[in-house]
């Protein structure tokens, strides 16, 4: 059940992701540098998609943390001043994974404790 309802909330992530990386080939071209560090941030968010699929929760968020260093340098360096259609885009994307990362180590809490909020029966 955790496969299914972690595999529901990551497709507004996909959706925004995918519309994000068309843009930057279609909208404002991005320099070699920075799809250097987008390529770099697919790489560690795919380290953190398969481990919330995998169930771990620890490894999940290692991942997540080194997102959080490699984000920070692709937003500090580059999405400063972005057009507004961008920065929504973003701002989307930024949401939609967020829920993603609740959703998933929630389900996985869950499912370590027999799906149940509290012991109390």
């Amino acid at each position: 059940m955790r496969l299914a309802i972690i595999s529901i909330f990551l497709l507004p992530y996909l959706y925004y992701g995918g519309k994000d990386h068309r843009y930057h080939f279609t909208g404002r071209k991005v320099s070699l540098a920075e799809h250097v560090i987008h390529l770099l941030i697919g790489m560690v968010l795919l380290a953190a998609i398969v481990n919330a699929y995998r169930g771990r929760a620890i490894a999940f968020v290692a991942a997540l943390a080194l997102f959080l260093v490699v984000g920070a340098m692709d937003e500090y360096i580059w999405h400063r001043g972005l057009p507004e259609h961008e920065s929504d885009l973003h701002a989307k994307g930024h949401l939609a994974l967020l829920i993603f990362v609740v959703v998933a180590l929630g389900t996985i809490w869950l499912e370590g404790h027999g799906w149940q909020l509290s012991n109390i029966h």
